[in-house]
């Protein structure tokens, strides 16, 4: 009921400028939205372009409901199974049989992207937010991180009337050092929740791009030890299947 109201008074207010209560519904509906109602598994066909030249990999996620903000990935080229552990800003890396413990915003193999730059969006995890640009059914607002970080400021395109990031602008050291751009795109709507179909991550100064094409599931059977710190080391990967076709972007 709380995530239903936040939707409504965010609605009445998108058509006119946002002030300081009405971006804060924004923020926390926003927050509503990136959180899951049950345990969403991601099939990902993951496409990279870099100085290395063109490839292609595959990933599994799984993204759990609660404050904790926890979630799993699993890829196959290089293989690795990682567990992040959003509210503690930590990553459990698990790779050829050895289990490190690294931060947040610790690089993905060499993909150009990082765990932080795949996590739950959380509205209390930024101060000073400001709104710095709006039009009718978007507005452009920024925040500081006030959490372990690899980035100084974000700003986010967020679309009014669903109460989701179109566009993140991450900048890295000082607020003119804009290093990576994240644009979603192609959502899906289950459960009254809307969930990307297509993420890109543009990695300036590495000059790289990822796609990942997303099909996403709500799955009751995932192995609870995956997303458990006590039993991750000793889970074993989830078998690897033929991927489903991308889910239709529902209007």
């Amino acid at each position: 009921m709380v995530g239903i109201a936040l939707g409504v008074l965010v609605c009445a207010t998108s058509a006119r400028a946002l002030d300081g209560a009405s971006l804060r519904l924004l923020l926390l509906g926003a927050q509503d939205m990136n959180t899951p109602q049950t345990t969403m598994r991601a099939d990902i066909a993951i496409a990279l372009e870099t100085y290395k030249g063109p490839r292609t990999t595959r990933a599994i996620a799984f993204f759990a409901p609660g404050k904790d903000a926890r979630w799993y990935l699993q890829l196959k080229e290089p293989a690795l199974e990682a567990l992040v552990r959003g509210a503690e800003r930590t990553v459990m890396v698990r790779s050829g049989g050895t289990i490190k413990t690294e931060a947040i915003g610790a690089p993905i193999a060499d993909f150009g992207i990082s765990y932080e730059d795949l996590s739950r969006f959380v509205a209390d995890d930024f101060k000073l937010w400001q709104i710095a640009d709006e039009s009718t059914d978007v507005v452009l607002a920024g925040g500081h991180p006030q959490v372990e970080s690899a980035y100084v400021y974000r700003a986010y395109t967020f679309d009014k009337g669903r109460t989701i990031p179109l566009k993140v602008q991450f900048y890295a050291k000082t607020l003119n050092n804009l290093v990576k751009l994240r644009m979603d795109s192609n959502h899906v709507s289950i459960g009254k929740k809307w969930f990307p179909g297509t993420i890109e991550i543009q990695n300036f100064p590495d000059s790289s791009k990822a796609t990942l094409t997303i099909h996403w599931s709500q799955s009751a059977t995932v192995p609870p030890e995956l997303l458990a710190p006590e039993g991750f080391g000793g889970a074993a990967p989830v078998p690897w299947t033929s991927p489903e076709p991308a889910r239709t972007a529902t209007p």
